[in-house]
């Protein structure tokens, strides 16, 4: 895992896309605080956008928000957890 502030991130975001794209994760730091990642992306995690609805979107936003820490392996792995959190709130 590789860390950078936000100002070294603004730098070298070339260089830190192209660490995440050989599978190392960037963590980004603010306040000395982590605060975003950078991470390869798979096929997977571009289908997100075409099965999330808006309703689902704003729920993970939610789960984001009061759990920080809250982390999925991919978007299909998302979307199966808000499927579940969902069903349980009605």
């Amino acid at each position: 895992m590789i860390t950078a502030s936000v100002s070294e991130t603004r730098r070298k975001l070339s260089e830190l896309i192209e660490q995440a794209r050989k599978g190392e994760e960037v963590v980004i730091i603010k306040d000395s605080r982590p605060v975003a990642a950078i991470r390869r992306i798979d096929a997977a995690d571009l289908e997100l956008a075409t099965t999330m609805t808006d309703r689902q979107a704003r729920r993970l936003s939610e789960i984001t928000d009061s759990e920080p820490r809250k982390t999925f392996r991919s978007a299909a792995a998302a979307a199966r957890f808000l499927k579940k959190d969902m069903s349980r709130k009605r």
